[in-house]
């Protein structure tokens, strides 16, 4: 009821006593009663007219590092002696890889699990008959000539728990700033092409979003089926990829 009162008085008033009262009397009647005599909201849009284009590019290097994820488990009735078995096998790798050359720095463990593992019957709860203990390593190699030797070094250390093997650009910016260059070109292309057939022409770009970009990364072929030699087969990637994807939108003049 003194809403009502209120609401109706305010509503004789001129534009100027209005304004004046919302400053006085808004702290104390709340938003309720005096947003909508006060305040104008306006929502923006997030529609843009123009030419609505795609475009990308590939970016082809030579690879100049590869990175191999290698580990150890182990199994023991008791967690304490899964650990230490898989601990000893872990310092061996470790060890071996320093002798074939692999910086310190190029060698960082990513992953360490310790699970039960259960054994089920029918008609009986679940069992815990020992643990599985893993500990993966990740791996930086840069020289690709000795990939081979380096990975069948780590096995001969124990390693039993390969994930896989990439070869990638260490440092991918020069070749990213490249491919975005060539993506906008291809954009610019697309766009000119659906301009002079509609008998527009293209303006200015008002949005350029970068949508994906990939690599520069290959991967080798599945280890599990490369089977251990001397040394383990690997041929390197001549050139491996870096993909970009831009979607621009350019003003029409």
């Amino acid at each position: 009821m003194v809403r009502e009162k209120i609401s109706k008085k305010i509503s004789n008033m001129s534009s100027v006593q209005q304004n004046g009262l919302c400053s006085s009397v808004l702290p104390i009647l709340g938003l309720l009663v005096l947003v909508s005599a006060c305040a104008e909201i306006t929502l923006p849009t997030n529609e843009l007219n123009g030419i609505h284009v795609s475009g990308s590019s590939t970016v082809k290097a030579p690879p100049d590092i590869a990175t191999m994820q290698v580990g150890v488990q182990t199994f023991a009735e008791k967690a304490e002696d899964a650990v230490a078995k898989n601990n000893g096998k872990v310092e061996a790798m470790i060890v071996a890889l320093l002798e074939k050359g692999i910086a310190e720095a190029d060698i960082q463990t990513t992953s360490f699990n310790i699970s039960p593992q259960r054994e089920y019957k029918a008609n009986h709860p679940p069992v815990v008959i020992g643990f599985n203990v893993s500990n993966m390593l990740s791996v930086t190699i840069r020289n690709l000539d000795r990939v081979g030797q380096i990975l069948q070094a780590t096995i001969d250390a124990g390693a039993n728990n390969v994930h896989g093997l990439t070869f990638s650009i260490e440092d991918p910016t020069p070749l990213k700033q490249q491919a975005r260059k060539l993506a906008m070109e291809d954009a610019l292309a697309r766009a000119e092409v659906m301009a002079e057939t509609a008998g527009v022409k293209v303006g200015k770009p008002i949005q350029i979003q970068e949508t994906s970009w990939g690599g520069p990364v290959a991967r080798s072929d599945s280890l599990e089926k490369m089977g251990v030699a001397a040394d383990v087969p690997i041929q390197p990637p001549s050139e491996v990829d870096l993909v970009i994807n831009l979607q621009v939108v350019f003003e029409i003049r």
